[in-house]
C-alpha cells in the first residue's frame, strides 16, 4: 500500500512538473511573440518618416509660391489661394477613397486583417479630406459664385461621399458582432469607386458651376501652374503618410486584440490543466 502511494505521489508530481513545464514555455513562447509584435508595430519605421519629413518639405516650398510668389487674382482676390488647397484636398480624396474601396472589395472576397486595415485606415483619412474639401469649397464658391452652397452635382456627390464614409465608421463602431460590422462597412465602402468616378466626370456629364481647371486650360499663368502642381503633390503625399500612420495604429489595435485572446486561452488551458491534475478525495 506504502509502495502504491509511494508511486501515485511520484506519478503525480511528475504530470504536475510536465504540465508547468509546458505551461511556462507555451508562455514563454507567447510572451515573446507578442513582445516582437509590439516592437514591430511600435518601432519609428523609415518609410512613414520619409513621407512626413518629404510632405513637410513639398508643403514650405507649396506655401512660399501660394503667398509669396502668386500674385492675387484679379477677380477674386486673395480668396482665389483656397483653390490650390480645395483642388489638391479633391485629388487626395478621390484617390484614397478609390484605395478604400478595392481593399474592402479584396477583403470581401479574401479576408484578412492587413487589407482591412488598409481599407479602414483609407476610409478615415479619405473622410477628412473630403471635410476639407467641403468647407474650402464654399469659401471659395461665395466670392466667385456669390452663394456658399449650390446642389450642383458634383458637391452633391461629394457630400454623398463624406456620408458615406461616415456610415461606414459609425457600422464598424456600433455592430454588436464586430465581424458581420466588418462586412457590412466593407460593402458600404465598395460604393466609394464608382462615387469617386461620378464626382470625377460629373461637370463633363452633367454641367454644373465647377470650372474644368485640368482640361479646360484654367491656369494660365506660370508660377499659379507651378504652384498648383506642389500643392498637389504636398497634399498626396500628405495623404499617403496619413493613411500610412493610420494603418500602422490599426495594425497595432489588432495585434494586442490577438495577444489578449491568446493570453486568455493559455489561461484558461493552465487552469483546466491544474483542475484535472489536482488529487481527489473521496
Amino acid at each position: 500500500t506504502a509502495s502504491a502511494a509511494s508511486t501515485a505521489s511520484t506519478a503525480s508530481s511528475a504530470s504536475s512538473a510536465s504540465s508547468a513545464s509546458t505551461a511556462s514555455t507555451a508562455s514563454s513562447a507567447s510572451s515573446a511573440s507578442t513582445g516582437r509584435s509590439a516592437r514591430d508595430a511600435v518601432a519609428a519605421p523609415v518609410g512613414l518618416l520619409l513621407l512626413i519629413a518629404l510632405g513637410f518639405l513639398i508643403g514650405e516650398v507649396a506655401l512660399y509660391y501660394i503667398f509669396a510668389v502668386v500674385p492675387p487674382d484679379a477677380q477674386l482676390g486673395i480668396v482665389q489661394k483656397i483653390f490650390y488647397f480645395h483642388v489638391g484636398s479633391a485629388m487626395a480624396m478621390l484617390l484614397i477613397m478609390a484605395l478604400a474601396a478595392f481593399a474592402s472589395l479584396a477583403d470581401l472576397i479574401i479576408p484578412d486583417d492587413r487589407i482591412d486595415a488598409t481599407a479602414q485606415a483609407c476610409i478615415e483619412v479619405g473622410m477628412v479630406f473630403a471635410a476639407i474639401v467641403l468647407t474650402s469649397g464654399p469659401i471659395w464658391a461665395r466670392k466667385s459664385w456669390g452663394t456658399y452652397w449650390t446642389w450642383e452635382p458634383r458637391l452633391t456627390l461629394t457630400l454623398l461621399l463624406l456620408l458615406l464614409s461616415l456610415a461606414v465608421i459609425a457600422v464598424r463602431g456600433m455592430a454588436a458582432d464586430a465581424a458581420l460590422g466588418r462586412r457590412i462597412g466593407a460593402s458600404l465602402a465598395v460604393v466609394a469607386a464608382p462615387a469617386g468616378w461620378l464626382i470625377h466626370v460629373a461637370v463633363e456629364r452633367w454641367g454644373g458651376n465647377h470650372p474644368t481647371v485640368l482640361k479646360g486650360g484654367g491656369i494660365q499663368n506660370a508660377d499659379m501652374r507651378i504652384a498648383f502642381w506642389l500643392a498637389v503633390a504636398a497634399l498626396l503625399v500628405t495623404g499617403a503618410a496619413l493613411v500610412t500612420l493610420r494603418y500602422r495604429g490599426l495594425r497595432l489595435d489588432q495585434q494586442l486584440g490577438a495577444a489578449r485572446l491568446a493570453l486568455s486561452a493559455h489561461a484558461l488551458r493552465s487552469a483546466r490543466d491544474h483542475d484535472h491534475g489536482a488529487p481527489h478525495v473521496g
